[in-house]
């Protein structure tokens, strides 16, 4: 019986391949994923309001503290940065970050993120991470993206960098 079916199968090899082929093409290309990074637990001073301007509603919030923990890196949230952050005309706020890491080994890192505010609450962050530390270099190289919940003097931020679709 299996030599009856064995000369059939390898007929239909070709158009087998051929139909996965195009069943593969139709669904597109194949996402990339993330891997997590850190989550940040940033301590925050009491807000400046700077007032309307040109781009809309400024507003500047003092990043004094925290700490950071994640699979490769882990320390704290020094206090040498802020939040420029901006609401635009239609109510839509877009931090703009600029802070410091200091990891546990004593590597400095700095750390901007932006982007914008979202319905549930939650900000959707585009993430750059810059350092000359041999050991963290890699982090110049990491495209980053994360989701910041905020509560009252504090933000909570979980990073995750993206990575190469599976092969």
């Amino acid at each position: 019986m299996r030599s009856f079916f064995a000369p059939l199968l390898a007929a239909f090899a070709p158009l087998l391949d051929a139909f996965a082929t195009n069943v593969a093409a139709a669904a597109g290309p194949t996402p990339p994923g993330f891997e997590f990074l850190y989550t940040v637990n940033a301590t925050l001073s009491p807000g400046i309001q700077i007032g309307p301007g040109p781009q809309g509603d400024r507003q500047a919030v003092p990043i004094i503290g925290g700490e950071f923990h994640g699979p490769k890196l882990n320390g704290k949230v020094l206090n040498l940065g802020a939040d420029w952050g901006l609401t635009d005309q239609y109510g839509t706020f877009h931090p703009d970050t600029r802070y410091h890491f200091q990891t546990d080994d004593g590597a400095n890192i700095f750390i901007r993120t932006s982007g914008p505010a979202q319905k549930d609450g939650t900000i959707h962050l585009h993430c750059l991470l810059e350092t000359g530390h041999p050991d963290y270099y890699w982090l110049n190289n990491v495209v980053a993206v994360g989701i910041l919940n905020g509560g009252s003097g504090y933000v909570v931020i979980d990073v995750w960098q993206l990575t190469s679709p599976a092969k």
